[in-house]
């Protein structure tokens, strides 16, 4: 295994690993680096991967604002449902989707928005 892409993202990297059959997304802490990371998805391509990598750090900081923390591969918030960061990943939502997605949920849940 071998990283073919790294990102820093708040206190962690993000980072792009090479499997035997896939590339694997990953998030690492910058504080306690062990191995390879928590794997969050995997890919077909490493393009698919880098682009997911990217993708995953602008989410993670909207996920942020609206007062969700990364536990596991689930960005999670207490009085809401998690939500899968894997499934998330593969709507491929724009900044506005992602913003329009959080909000409906704290809708439907009868939650205030954290911004």
């Amino acid at each position: 295994m071998s990283v073919k892409y790294q990102l820093r993202c708040f206190e962690c990297d993000i980072m792009v690993v090479e499997g035997n059959d896939a590339y694997q997304l990953s998030i690492q802490s910058r504080s306690n680096p062990l191995g390879f990371g928590n794997r969050l998805a995997e890919y077909d391509t490493e393009e698919r991967a880098k682009d997911a990598a990217d993708h995953f750090c602008r989410m993670y900081t909207i996920a942020r604002e609206y007062g969700y923390h990364l536990h596991g591969g689930e960005f999670r918030r207490e009085d809401l449902p998690p939500i899968p960061v894997a499934q998330f990943l593969e709507l491929r939502l724009t900044p506005t989707g992602v913003r329009a997605l959080l909000d409906n949920e704290a809708r439907i849940y009868g939650t205030p928005l954290t911004m």
